[in-house]
């Protein structure tokens, strides 16, 4: 029993401490590699239209075409809907507003009055895949003095990504920017959308580039 008292405690304890703490530091070494990962950017960017698109790139017509007409069924799924013209142009503004197709889940005293209304697409996102193809989302944009999406193209989710203008302005985006969004399946109040725009903010990475870059390569 008195060889008890050799033992080196504070050695036990340490090394004790150290094989407990190994394979938590590497879970949360884990966690910081994921999360770096899915917060990887994306370069984009930003169009009016197809030709908008084509001046900036004109080896590119086709490519431009197909993710504007890719957008359009987009924003014809994911648009913000609204019960009634007038509440749709409140939000946007005079002519910036389409009766909305008929689509699967809206609700079905819409589907059957065919009264819902969503605003049109204002131009769209085009970002180069890894295999060599092209994503695009759909943006909108609002002409009315209080809106938070007056004068900027904001993606149906109401993130803000500056200016709506032309001239094919290239920026960093988070990989979710481009990921699919959900179908909108019920309508929303006058002013809900303005306020999802407030909340977000602008999504505007620090390293976006010249307006006029070429997304040829």
């Amino acid at each position: 029993m008195k060889r008890t008292k050799h033992i080196n405690h504070a050695s036990f304890r340490k090394q004790w401490r150290s094989y407990r703490m190994a394979p938590v530091a590497l879970a949360v070494s884990a966690v910081f590699v994921l999360a770096g990962c899915e917060k990887a950017d994306e370069n984009v960017s930003l169009y009016q239209n197809t030709d908008d698109c084509a001046r900036a790139n004109p080896s590119m017509s086709e490519q431009c075409t197909v993710a504007y007409n890719n957008a359009l069924k987009e924003a014809e799924k994911t648009a913000p809907k609204y019960a009634n013209r007038e509440d749709c142009v409140a939000e946007f503004g005079e002519q910036q507003c389409t009766k909305a197709p008929a689509q699967a889940g809206m609700a079905a005293e819409s589907q059957q009055s065919g009264s819902f209304w969503m605003p049109l697409m204002a131009g769209y996102m085009m970002g180069r895949m890894m295999g060599g193809g092209f994503s695009q989302q759909p943006l909108f944009t609002s002409r009315s003095p209080a809106s938070p999406a007056n004068g900027k193209f904001v993606d149906a989710s109401g993130r803000n990504y500056g200016p709506a203008t032309g001239g094919g302005r290239t920026m960093t985006v988070p990989k979710t920017a481009l990921a699919p969004k959900p179908a909108t399946t019920n309508t929303i109040t006058r002013g809900g959308f303005g306020e999802s725009v407030a909340k977000h903010g602008t999504t505007m990475s620090r390293s976006s580039a010249a307006p006029g870059r070429s997304m040829g390569g």
